[in-house]
Order: structure tokens, then sequence, then C-alpha cells
């Protein structure tokens, strides 16, 4: 999505009640809009049906548990916009998107795969559970080195 496209978007939420409004996306830093798009570019692909079990809520998360960096869920939907990804339904708090995982769980085998779903491991990742990313983890670096104002930033624990 073009950043033009990213604006019409947002100025058409202005006049809505939309709360978690997607122009919070513009408040992050560069390297923390560099390291979500990043993890979405590795965990998120497109698909042709709405993720309808994964909001824009939930895949925040996600992206918290595997970097424990902080974003908003405001500050995600826009970093979603930017990458492309519409949702289903604007005008619902949680979006849905037409996506799917990268990881494909059914190539795991179904002894993997039910126990990624008994012990609810998440289903988008930007690498296999259990692996790490380097790229990924240099970013998250950057991230925290960086400063947020007068402070630094926060881990989350």
């Amino acid at each position: 999505m073009s950043r033009k496209d990213y604006e019409r978007l947002c100025s058409e939420l202005e006049n809505t009640r939309q709360k978690d409004h997607p122009h919070a996306y513009d408040a992050l830093s560069q390297e923390e809009r560099e390291a979500l798009q990043y993890w979405i570019e590795r965990a998120i692909q497109p698909a042709l049906k709405a993720d309808e079990h994964h909001s824009s809520y939930g895949l925040k998360h996600e992206y918290e548990r595997e970097t424990k960096l902080y974003v908003s869920h405001a500050q995600f939907k826009g970093a979603m916009l930017v990458a492309g990804y519409l949702p289903t339904e604007k005008g619902e708090q949680n979006w849905h998107f037409k996506i799917k995982p990268t990881r494909d769980e059914k190539s795991l085998s179904h002894d993997v795969a039910s126990q990624n779903t008994r012990l609810r491991l998440p289903a988008y990742r930007s690498t296999p559970q259990g692996e790490q990313d380097p790229e990924l983890n240099a970013l998250v670096q950057k991230v925290l080195a960086s400063p947020r104002g007068d402070d630094t930033y926060a881990v989350m624990i």
C-alpha cells in the first residue's frame, strides 16, 4: 500500500468513532517501524479468506511475544495498512485481514501441530518455534538502543 493509500484510509477513519486509530503508527520511531514491518513480512502472508481467528489485537500480541517489544493496537493496525493489508471491516475495533501464517502448521507432523495447538503456541511467527532470526534480533536491539524522547525504550517483561 502506498503512503497515499495509507493516508486516505486514515483520513476516512477520522470522521468515525474508530478506536485505536491507525495514525498512531506514525508515532513509532524509525527503528520500531523497521522491526514491526520486518516481523509482518516474515510472519504473515496474503490469503484468499480472512483469518477470523486472529484479529489485529491478537496479532499485536503475537508480535510482542516474539520480540518483547510493546506496540499499541492502533500502531499495529497502522503497520498492517502500511504493509498492504486492508481490514475486511474497517469500522470494527478489532480488524481481520485476508492473511495466513507464513509458517504452515500443515507442514508439521500431526504430533507437533497438536502439541502447538494444545500449548496455544503462536501461529504467527517470523521463524519456526524454537528458532531465532538474527536479523529480527538485530532490529530489536536497535530499538532497545534507540532513545525514546527523554526516556529509553521499555521492554515488555
